[in-house]
């Protein structure tokens, strides 16, 4: 099993030897480090090709002709590598040494997992320790995740949650990349990337610290781009908070997942399944001529893939 790593550059100067250093000195070590730089304007080609000279035959050093921005140019590096896995890196952060080996480790025992993703800690400019967890600090526990990537629910939580899947957490078997059409990405990497590996059951999760996050005021895309809001909730017709609870969630997932997989048919998704079965214990709550109502309402709407015919099912 060979291993890539994909690393995209803007003006790093700052802190790029110390994650370098930091990939170097894992315990397992990383058959080609791929880095596409986006027109530094400081030393960060000098400090690339520095690394180069040292160790020719590992890395693999593209320089843009033109800016591509953040999504594209990660999008690049990840199509550059050719390793059986890839794992995707920030310039700024830095690795624990076992980082790679652990990596490996969950491929190699989980062959059913096309993506997986670790926690880190968040430091700042000098290295201090802000958050020791990052998942923690997100108020998402380790039992959360673990839970919900078993009921095949973690796709759901997503939507529920927003973006909790960083890039520089993210590894990828090359395979996936045309499997589940990861290309054209349209947003940022990471959050395109564990999106549709969840939507498949295809994402696993590593519950250990296994890199540092840094945050600083030079960086292109931080905690705040990792925070984004759920998709607005269908408001037509009205529901009580129960909707939100039982319904709500994988509504969300569903409307999402047609998003991601336009060619597909939804309906013949393990996520539809639990979607009806959701949609049905909601109804069930209702009094009788409440449900009738309202289902004469979705069917309006064209809401819930309710039909007339359910009026006389529920």
């Amino acid at each position: 099993m060979t291993i890539s790593v994909a690393i995209c550059t803007y003006n790093g100067e700052k802190y790029l030897a110390e994650q370098l250093d930091s990939i170097l000195s894992q315990t397992v070590k990383a058959d080609e480090i791929v880095i596409c730089d986006d027109g530094s304007q400081d030393s960060t080609m000098e400090i690339l090709k520095e690394y180069q000279l040292k160790s020719p035959g590992l890395f693999k050093i593209m320089v843009n002709e033109t800016n591509l921005g953040y999504f594209k140019n990660f999008e690049k590096a990840i199509y550059a590598c050719s390793g059986d896995f890839i794992i995707t890196s920030d310039q700024d952060d830095i690795w624990k040494p076992n980082k790679i080996e652990a990596t490996q480790t969950f491929f190699l025992e989980n062959p059913q997992y096309d993506g997986v993703f670790n926690d880190l800690a968040i430091i700042d400019n000098s290295k201090k320790i802000l958050e020791p967890s990052y998942l923690n600090w997100k108020h998402i526990s380790y039992e959360f995740i673990k839970e919900n990537i078993i009921n095949n629910t973690l796709f759901v939580q997503q939507q529920i949650l927003g973006s909790f899947v960083l890039g520089c957490a993210l590894a990828v078997r090359r395979t996936a990349l045309k499997q589940y059409e990861l290309s054209n990405f349209e947003i940022a990497h990471d959050y395109f990337i564990a999106q549709k590996l969840a939507a498949k059951a295809k994402l696993g999760f590593i519950p250990a610290v296994l890199s540092f996050y840094r945050q600083h005021e030079e960086q292109v895309c931080g905690l705040r781009e990792a925070a984004k809001s759920p998709e607005n909730k269908q408001t037509q017709p009205k529901e009580n908070p129960d909707f939100h609870q039982m319904v709500g969630p994988s509504l969300l997932a569903i409307k999402k997942y047609q998003h991601l997989y336009p060619n597909e048919d939804v309906k013949k998704t393990p996520l539809y399944t639990v979607f009806i079965e959701n949609r049905n214990r909601y109804l069930s709550t209702l009094s009788f001529f409440k449900r009738k109502k309202y289902i004469l309402q979705c069917v309006r709407h064209q809401y819930l893939d309710l039909k007339p015919a359910d009026l006389f099912k529920h």
